[in-house]
């Protein structure tokens, strides 16, 4: 099987969309293509680029039960709503036993990988598809196989890029759930891989998409379960659920009150924020999350800090950090609850660095005291890690 990918991105977007079209002419024309749509920007992107280039494509929102709410609405009724020609394939019943009681961070990127992978190949030869369209973006490529952009080839074989992989192994991350799978299709062709998420937005504003799409959060392949810390339940993704909603909607509420938008460019040029969650886990001081040191995963214990509240004096020490993953800010507590949420909120370029949002303490205390009304709640955090020496996500 062969990978096609887009390397040469113009900056102009005019340009760009240009030639992605006659990238995608020359790799689909004449052939059925099968896209997967999540409804995150980079999946629209590549659905939206397919259209343009009038390409027989089918499109498909998987739901594997660990999607969002979006306030509380689930995720595939979203996508529904602004691309009603989608084919919802739901495979909870399959999927999620695989996944429910495993812990270790990995191994969940790993199951989430096959499944993805499984229903895919399943689907695509029910509708004899020759190509798989997918949205992976640049800072996937170098995350997963720890090369540039400038060491790949616009078209390689999984073997090249295995062997890729092997030789630059010490960059190594994670394992993007999109990247280095096979499927039962002659080639993947990957229309956005040379860009960056702000640059994947910019495609969406050329198209004209409504503002909540252009500025939807980044939102991790293997979905809830990298906010889950340790193993997956049918009640802990229940609550993640809830409560993940929250944050995500209260964030987006306060920024499109004070600015307009979901999200703007600060001073620095960051998208901020550039995604906001929360994330859950039992006696979350007491276990192990991921961490960058030296260019590598790592998995520490985090910090807990309370008492008065000094961004700046925070995020030094969280930018500093040895021996631990995270500096935790301790806000509420309600010892009778059994799962700590950490709200996170990060300020990023391109995912490939962060750094924590300043957010005031006030508008936080809101939002700890409306999760603090579900009684499943006991501690609440806000996380101060940039990215390194913290990961954004928990997995």
């Amino acid at each position: 099987m062969l990978n096609h990918r887009l390397l040469n991105a113009p900056r102009d977007t005019s340009d760009f969309v240009k030639s992605a079209i006659n990238f995608l002419q020359k790799y689909a024309k004449d052939k059925k293509v099968f896209c997967a749509l999540s409804g995150g920007v980079d999946s629209t992107a590549t659905y939206l680029l397919l259209k343009k280039a009038k390409i027989n494509a089918i499109s498909a929102f998987i739901d594997h039960g660990l999607m969002r709410l979006i306030k509380g609405t689930e995720e595939r009724e979203y996508v529904k709503k602004f691309f009603p020609d989608v084919v919802i394939i739901d495979i909870r019943e399959q999927f999620l036993p695989k996944i429910f009681g495993e812990g270790d961070a990995e191994v969940k990127r790993k199951l989430f990988k096959g499944a993805y992978s499984d229903i895919i190949n399943r689907f695509v030869k029910e509708e004899k598809c020759d190509l798989l369209a997918d949205g992976t973006i640049l800072p996937d490529i170098e995350e997963s196989f720890g090369v540039s952009i400038n060491d790949l080839k616009e078209t390689m074989s999984i073997e090249e890029e295995l062997a890729l992989k092997e030789k630059k192994i010490d960059g190594f991350v994670k394992s993007q759930h999109n990247v280095d799978i096979q499927y039962n299709v002659k080639a993947t062709i990957q229309p956005v891989a040379n860009l960056t998420k702000d640059r994947v937005r910019d495609v969406l504003k050329f198209f004209n998409m409504p503002q909540e799409l252009i500025y939807r959060k980044a939102f991790p392949g293997p979905a809830l379960a990298a906010r889950i810390i340790g193993p997956v339940t049918p009640e802990n993704l229940d609550f993640e659920k809830k409560v993940h909603d929250i944050v995500e909607s209260e964030i987006d509420d306060y920024y499109f009150k004070k600015f307009g938008k979901q999200m703007i460019v600060n001073n620095i040029g960051e998208q901020e924020p550039f995604q906001a969650f929360a994330a859950i886990g039992e006696d979350i001081i007491n276990k192990k999350v991921t961490g960058i040191v030296n260019g590598k995963r790592t998995y520490e214990y985090p910090i807990s800090i309370k008492g008065k509240w000094d961004y700046e004096k925070l995020f030094r020490m969280a930018s500093t950090l040895e021996g631990y993953s995270r500096i935790f800010y301790e806000m509420e507590r309600n010892l009778e609850g059994k799962y700590d949420v950490v709200i996170r909120s990060i300020n990023s370029k391109d995912a490939r660095t962060a750094n924590p949002t300043n957010l005031p303490l006030d508008f936080l205390k809101q939002i700890s005291k409306k999760i603090l009304q579900f009684t499943e709640t006991k501690g609440v955090f806000y996380d101060l890690t940039p990215k390194p020496p913290g990961t954004i996500e928990y997995v």
